[in-house]
């Protein structure tokens, strides 16, 4: 049993049910525990839950830890953040398994388990921002918290726990320059080289990244070429989609500089990627919403 897990609110209830709904038609065996930053979240999701879908509600876990309470009383926005890792350690901890959390505007293409599969020594898996090298230190972080993995191992537990507990606390605000993400770069610190592997032969799809991407072949093999590379493009992170009506959407609200607008729709298997999302939306939206 693979356990993943997820955060979003009402206004990402859709997506995160996306996400569930491309888990289960590709990958065996797992549950999805997801976390409702808010009631009309949890009241909507919860008649849905079973055996591969166990739904959680925030407010269990302010009442017993007034840490949380204050961080979201003080800074709402920084508090949804800081919830990936919270709830990741929570359910290691309770769990005593390996963890992995995805974005809720994630949408897997192909089995879970070949995310899993690139794992040989290492006990944490972190995926790049490709359009930087990791040499460069930028406010936004080496990694992108969207997809993460942590094996239930002494370097897994250990860099889960201090991921957790920092930004839960802020204990180091050089890091806390965009939500909870860099304070991953200090991992390549806290942990040996060698129980991080980061990226694998995984393709990642990105608003950030389709400008290093070849994907003349896309559509006939569903591959993506980078850096000389071709692979499988597993997943895409499909960040500030943004639903206009049932007939239209805007691909990325705010990543234009890296992919300009007009490329969403000039390049047509780019176009295919995001249509493709678009009608699984509406799919997702029809199941659970009627």
């Amino acid at each position: 049993m693979k356990n993943l897990c997820t955060v979003s609110d009402i206004n990402y209830l859709i997506k995160g049910l996306t996400l569930y709904e491309s888990l289960l038609k590709n990958t065996s065996s797992f549950k999805l525990n997801y976390l409702c930053i808010d009631d009309e979240c949890y009241n909507k999701i919860i008649p849905f839950q079973n055996e591969s879908l166990k739904i959680y509600n925030v407010n269990d876990f302010i009442n017993f830890d007034k840490k949380l309470e204050k961080l979201k009383n003080d800074d709402y926005k920084y508090f949804c953040w800081a919830l990936a890792s919270y709830f990741m350690n929570y359910l290691m901890t309770q769990l005593n398994e390996p963890i992995s959390y995805i974005d809720s505007d994630i949408y897997f293409y192909h089995s879970f388990n070949e995310v899993l599969n690139e794992i040989k020594t290492e006990e944490i898996i972190l995926f790049r921002h490709r359009q930087f090298n990791l040499d460069i230190n930028r406010p936004e972080g080496k990694f992108n918290v969207g997809v993460i993995h942590f094996n239930n191992t002494f370097f897994g537990k250990k860099a889960l726990s201090w991921w957790s507990d920092s930004v839960l606390n802020k204990t180091y605000p050089h890091l806390a320059t965009c939500g909870d993400q860099k304070y991953l770069d200090e991992l390549l610190n806290i942990c040996p080289e060698e129980t991080i592997l980061i990226d694998g032969n995984i393709g990642h799809g990105a608003p950030w990244h389709w400008q290093l991407y070849d994907l003349s072949s896309f559509h006939e093999d569903g591959y993506i070429k980078w850096d000389n590379k071709k692979q499988k493009l597993i997943f895409t992170h499909f960040s500030q989609f943004t639903i206009i009506n049932d007939g239209n959407y805007i691909p990325s609200t705010m990543h234009h500089i890296y992919t300009p607008i007009n490329e969403y729709h000039n390049n047509k298997n780019l176009k295919l990627i995001y249509d493709n999302y678009f009608k699984e939306l509406n799919k997702t939206k029809q199941k659970y919403y009627g």
